[in-house]
C-alpha cells in the first residue's frame, strides 16, 4: 500500500487520546448514561462511544473508537480530573481546596526492576482510563450527503485560512447551482446544514429537524414542504433582496459624491463601510 498523507501521531510512543479529550469523551458519557436495573442508582457505564479519525501508521485515514472507564466519569463528574498544560497524554487530579474535598487518587506501575509500585495520580497516565472499543466501515458505505461534481460544495466552516468563507453570499451562491425543484439535494450538504442552523442573523437550530430527518430518508416531498416554511421563506426573501441591489460599482457611477460616506444598515444600525454591499455584522444585504 502507498503511504499517504495523514499524519500518523496517535500511537503507543505518545498518546491515543489526549487528557482533554478523555475529560470530553466523560462529559458526553455523563450526559447519556446507561439505564441498568441492578444499579443502585438505575444507570451503570454508559454506550457512549467517542471515534477518533486519524492516521496510521501507513500515513491512511483511519478511525478508532474510546470509552473511557466509570471512574473517569466519576472524576469528570466531580470535577476531579484537568489536563496538564504540556502534555497531553497526562491528566492531573486536583488537589483539595477550602471549597472542595478531593480524595487521593493512585495507580499502579512497574519501576525499573520489574516491581509493581504505587504512584500517586498527578499526574496520571491517561491511558489507565481508556477502554477500546472496536469500530469498523461497512464493506458499501451509504452516502447521505449529495456529491456532483458539477456542484461547487458549500464552503467548510472553520477554513478562512484555506479560502472557506461561509457568509451570506456564499449562500446565495451556492443556492443559485440548483434547480427550485431538487431542495433535497440541496440541503445534502453538511456544511450547508450547520450554517443554516447557526447563521447570526437568522439562526433555525430549533425548527431544522424535519428537514435533517428529510435528508436522513431521502424524502423529497419532506424536504420540499420544509422549503414552504415561514423561516426558509425569509431567506429567500433575503436572497431576492440582495439579487436586486445593483453591485458596487454601478452604485458609485451612479452617486460618486457617496463613495467616501459611510452607510447604516438598517436591521443592526452598523456603520459600513461605503464599497461593502452587505453589514459586516449581520450580514444582510445593505
Amino acid at each position: 500500500m502507498v503511504k499517504g498523507t495523514v499524519k500518523h501521531f496517535r500511537n503507543v510512543n505518545s498518546h491515543f487520546l489526549s487528557a482533554q479529550e478523555c475529560i470530553m469523551a466523560g462529559h458526553f458519557q455523563n450526559q447519556h448514561p446507561n439505564p441498568c436495573q441492578f444499579s443502585p442508582n438505575g444507570y451503570f457505564g454508559s454506550k457512549f462511544v467517542t471515534v477518533c479519525v486519524t492516521g496510521d501508521s501507513q500515513n491512511q485515514v483511519h478511525m478508532e473508537g474510546y470509552q473511557v472507564s466509570n471512574q473517569c466519569m466519576a472524576l469528570v463528574r466531580d470535577d476531579c480530573l484537568v489536563p496538564t498544560k504540556d502534555a497531553p497524554e497526562l491528566g492531573y487530579i486536583r488537589e483539595s481546596t477550602n471549597d472542595q474535598y478531593v480524595p487521593d487518587v493512585f495507580f499502579k506501575e512497574k519501576d525499573g526492576y520489574g516491581n509493581e509500585v504505587t504512584q500517586l495520580a498527578r499526574p496520571l497516565p491517561i491511558e489507565y482510563l481508556l477502554i477500546d472499543v472496536p469500530v469498523s466501515t461497512p464493506m458499501e458505505p451509504l452516502f447521505t450527503f449529495y456529491v456532483s461534481p458539477t456542484i461547487q460544495p458549500f464552503p467548510v466552516e472553520n477554513r478562512i485560512v484555506d479560502g472557506h468563507l461561509q457568509d451570506f453570499s456564499s449562500l446565495m451562491t451556492y443556492l443559485r447551482q440548483f434547480p427550485p425543484d431538487s431542495f433535497l439535494d440541496t440541503a445534502s450538504d453538511l456544511h450547508f446544514l450547520l450554517y443554516i442552523a447557526t447563521m447570526d442573523m437568522l439562526p433555525m437550530r430549533d425548527s431544522i429537524g424535519s428537514l435533517l430527518e428529510a435528508v436522513k430518508l431521502k424524502d423529497r416531498s419532506l424536504a420540499k414542504t420544509w422549503a414552504k416554511s415561514e423561516q426558509w421563506a425569509t431567506v429567500e426573501q433575503m436572497i431576492s433582496a440582495q439579487g436586486m441591489m445593483p453591485s458596487v460599482d454601478e452604485q458609485i457611477q451612479a452617486s460618486p459624491s457617496r463613495t467616501s460616506a459611510l452607510w447604516t444598515c438598517q436591521h443592526c444600525t452598523y456603520l459600513n463601510q461605503p464599497e461593502e454591499n452587505q453589514c459586516e455584522i449581520c450580514e444582510l444585504p445593505r
